[in-house]
């Protein structure tokens, strides 16, 4: 018989403002995402962001021909 094995990685427990609970719901509910997948998301677009910065590049939102329309900065 084999056993199921939790999903690999690790629990993490954190305290949210009431905005940012309040916002993960809403964005769960809009993208029919999980909050989970929703947490994972952010810190990769966060690490993306940082990365690009550290190697003097910039994220920027463009319309859909590529003209910019905002900077994405990080604070710090």
């Amino acid at each position: 018989m084999g056993t199921t094995t939790p999903l690999a990685g690790r629990r993490v427990n954190f305290v949210l403002s009431e905005k940012a609970h309040t916002d993960l719901v809403g964005l769960s509910k809009h993208s029919m995402r999980s909050m989970t997948e929703l947490v994972r998301l952010g810190l990769g677009l966060v690490k993306l962001a940082l990365d690009e910065q550290q190697n003097g590049n910039k994220l920027v939102v463009t319309t859909a021909d590529g003209r910019p329309l905002k900077e994405i900065v990080l604070p710090g």
